[in-house]
């Protein structure tokens, strides 16, 4: 007798489930995948020829971040358990954690695969799946241990020397790739560092209400009076202090420009890489180039 034909099919009464809550667990995942997206889309995909101003950029961000915490907040929710005797105390229980995944039909591997395993957690969906395969493939590209296409793929080609011998290359390991990663993040943070501290001395240098301000009287504002006929000696004077005012206000510009040029040196300074300073990595070096960094992103070398 075969007891797993007699045995009767497990049966699910959706009476019991928290219909109202998980509706809503789906309608917030819907609204982060679609946040997601259009972040996504800003970033990469926009119909502009440059980058998006960072407010609106952050305004989006924000917006995911909020709907995140929302979610999370909502899978934590509890609700009071009775218990089954009199007298007995009542205990606090998550409304999902008693929740079990099954098809109300009859499912083909692939469909089990495809559709109930990511809600499992033991695989990803096909479009995050798809999206981290090519950002690990797009990285491995441009580092020199290639990631773990040079691991797990085959061993470069071996360079031959002006002798006609072969050197086989060491073919990297997990060590070697996590080594570069963390040159790489250090590099990244390093430019971070640079590039906070030039936009913090340019904005401390150039204070809108310093630059506004007027410091030099203008000649409406000098005493003198048209209506009084003093063409002699008080328009001499008058002349006269003038051109006083003129020759302070070429110095004061003489002082702001040597002042400027010393800001300009510094912030040059903080934005371009000094040598031997950045770390080195495959992805921010060039072999045989002598340098161990390159300046930060859209800027030059100051001229020797």
């Amino acid at each position: 007798m075969n007891m797993s034909t007699d045995a009767p099919l497990p049966t699910l009464t959706p009476a019991s489930l928290p219909i109202a809550q998980l509706e809503s667990l789906k309608f917030k995942a819907n609204q982060i995948i679609e946040s997601i997206n259009a972040l996504a889309w800003t970033i990469k995909n926009n119909d502009l020829a440059a980058m998006p101003s960072w407010p609106d950029i952050l305004s989006k961000y924000n917006i995911l971040l909020s709907q995140t915490l929302n979610f999370s907040s909502a899978l934590l929710q509890t609700q009071t358990i009775r218990a089954n005797y009199i007298g007995g105390s009542t205990t606090q229980q998550n409304i999902y954690e008693r929740i079990a995944i099954h098809p109300l039909t009859g499912m083909t591997e692939q469909e089990l695969d495809t559709e109930a395993a990511p809600l499992l957690r033991n695989q990803q969906t096909l479009d995050v799946l798809k999206m981290e395969t090519e950002t690990v493939r797009r990285l491995a590209e441009h580092m020199s241990t290639r990631g773990s296409l040079g691991v797990l793929g085959a061993p470069p080609p071996a360079p031959t020397n002006g002798f006609g011998h072969y050197h086989q290359p060491k073919k990297p390991e997990y060590e070697d790739v996590l080594r570069e990663c963390v040159e790489i993040r250090a590099a990244h943070d390093s430019r971070v560092d640079r590039a906070v501290r030039a936009v913090t001395m340019l904005r401390e240098r150039y204070d809108w209400k310093q630059r506004v301000a007027v410091e030099v009287e203008e000649p409406e504002e000098l005493d003198w009076d048209p209506r009084i006929g003093r063409a002699g000696s008080a328009g001499a004077t008058s002349h006269k202090g003038h051109d006083e005012i003129m020759d302070d206000g070429r110095e004061e510009d003489e002082e702001e420009s040597s002042d400027e040029d010393r800001d300009k040196a510094n912030i040059e300074g903080e934005l371009v890489n000094v040598v031997g300073q950045s770390p080195a990595g495959g992805l921010f070096s060039s072999p045989g180039s002598g340098t161990a960094g390159t300046p930060a992103a859209g800027l030059d070398h100051p001229s020797q």
